[in-house]
């Protein structure tokens, strides 16, 4: 197995490019973690993801929400997040 981690992916590239990527990736059959802003991974070219979004507001606990790509929609699955 190969995992590449990606910090601040695809800064500055154009999202028809990040698709490009993404589907480069896949053929090659890298696994891969990524971090981004509004980085979602939902293009054409990936046939399956997996998301999980972590977000707070000032002053309140991080939510995570965990959101599927099945190549043609995202599916949000749940939201768990501390007290």
């Amino acid at each position: 197995m190969r995992i590449i981690l990606l910090d601040d992916a695809f800064a500055k590239v154009h999202g028809r490019m990040i698709g490009e990527l993404m589907g480069l990736q896949v053929r090659m059959d890298v696994d891969f973690c990524m971090t981004g802003h509004a980085l979602w991974g939902a293009y054409p070219q990936v046939p399956s993801l997996d998301i999980y979004e972590i977000r707070r507001a000032e002053g309140t606990a991080a939510v995570a929400t965990h959101v599927h790509w099945d190549g043609s929609a995202r599916h949000y699955l749940r939201s768990a997040g501390g007290a």
